[in-house]
């Protein structure tokens, strides 16, 4: 096994605290500051254009062909369109790249989507260049995708080794391996967090979900867990920590990577989520009967929100301000983040009732601060919607083919 050999490995992930990890990636994480001449203008980024507000783009992938547009959403022309295979899947998304996962091919390709944020506390600068794929990073079964803080890892089922790339070198056109680790092969995921990955390992067989989690350390020695999370399928991360999904609820961990599982809500009646979408401190956790929870990371409380069926996508601001989930019937709905109340509830778009293909087949749901998206693949379509004003509709992107999986990037 090869471990994570590079001190550089540890600093740089401590360099930065960790806001919110997927598809699991901090929403509204803002692009690192990086290091510039004294001489250069202040939040000066080589290359790239700045402008006087966000340059926010959206990213739509074709559960059929496995391509991708970059919409940009003030010109609404397509700026970038990556081919791909059936086989690829959207399999994470941060504040600025995209990572699409090739699982015949065996490989997962960054993209730099072009559009960020850097934020110098007091102010922030905002940026836009031109989108590029990067080279791509070779493994079998690529599945889930963590990008969290400075780093980004990377889990290939087949071989059972979590990848961590350097975030801040993507920018430069630089696909950076700091380290690896190999708990075995199983279907797993692998989070960042501070100076450690924490990754599931694999239990008797690896067809079963895993049921234990390992904190490797910069050297790739791995420390147990002793709480067991029975199925973890699912992880995100917040400001206060990662959180992974398991049968009987999230198990959490705190800034001493201390772990503690913490039940789902009472209404969820044996229920469990396969997924955690997080904002800044709120983690909603779709139930797969009817429902959504949403835990709030810092109280460590849940709130449920109940819906009239089963929820297939979900979304959370990524300042918390707003929560929009739909369900198996279509149906959209907007959540009060605080209480769990439905504001507002529309029926939007026909979901197939046969079995999901798998992820990222479906519709999808991913809210910014003032605007909701929405992807219709039986009708080609991407709506954008007004969460504020009763998820009024104020566009309609005809992005043609089965639009699925969407990311927004630029914040």
């Amino acid at each position: 096994m090869k471990n994570l050999p590079l001190p550089a490995a540890a600093s740089i992930l401590a360099a930065a605290a960790l806001l919110v990890g997927c598809q699991n990636a901090s929403p509204d994480a803002a692009e690192p500051e990086s290091d510039t001449d004294s001489a250069t203008p202040h939040g000066y980024v080589e290359g790239a254009e700045e402008a006087s507000e966000p340059q926010l783009r959206l990213s739509v992938s074709d559960s059929e062909s496995g391509a991708v547009q970059i919409l940009d959403l003030l010109s609404e022309e397509t700026v970038l369109e990556v081919p791909a295979t059936a086989d690829t899947i959207l399999a994470g998304a941060d504040a600025r790249y995209l990572y699409l996962a090739d699982q015949e091919a065996g490989a997962v390709t960054p993209v730099d989507t072009g559009v960020w944020t850097v934020d110098h506390g007091d102010h922030k600068h905002y940026y836009r260049a031109e989108p590029t794929a990067l080279d791509a990073v070779t493994g079998a079964d690529p599945a889930h995708v963590v990008s969290a803080g400075t780093g980004v890892a990377l889990f290939f089922d087949g071989e059972g080794r979590a990848k961590l790339l350097d975030r801040g070198g993507l920018g430069d056109g630089n696909v950076e391996q700091l380290g690896t680790i190999r708990p075995g092969p199983h279907h797993g995921v692998a989070v960042p967090y501070e100076d450690h990955l924490i990754s599931t390992v694999p239990g008797e067989s690896s067809e079963d979900l895993p049921s234990s989690l390992a904190v490797y350390d910069e050297k790739g020695t791995a420390a147990p867990v002793d709480e067991d999370c029975a199925e973890i399928h699912g992880a995100g991360v917040t400001r206060e920590g990662p959180a992974f999904a398991c049968a009987e609820g999230l198990m959490t961990f705190d800034d001493d990577l201390s772990a503690k599982l913490v039940p789902y809500p009472d209404e969820a009646d044996g229920s469990r989520a396969w997924s955690v979408e997080v904002g800044r401190d709120l983690a909603a956790a779709p139930l797969d009967d009817h429902g959504i929870g949403l835990f709030d990371a810092k109280s460590g409380e849940w709130t449920y929100a109940d819906t009239g069926a089963e929820v297939v996508a979900a979304s959370v601001a990524g300042d918390d301000s707003a929560v929009v989930a739909l369900d198996a019937d279509g149906t959209a709905y907007a959540i009060d983040p605080e209480t769990g109340e439905t504001e507002t509830k529309e029926d939007l778009v026909d979901v197939p009732k046969t079995e999901s293909e798998g992820h990222g087949s479906g519709p999808d749901v991913v809210v910014d601060r003032e605007r909701t998206y929405v992807s219709d693949p039986s009708r080609g379509t991407v709506l954008e919607l007004d969460q504020a004003d009763g998820l009024r509709q104020a566009r309609s992107f005809d992005v043609g083919g089965t639009p699925a999986a969407l990311a927004v990037t630029g914040r």
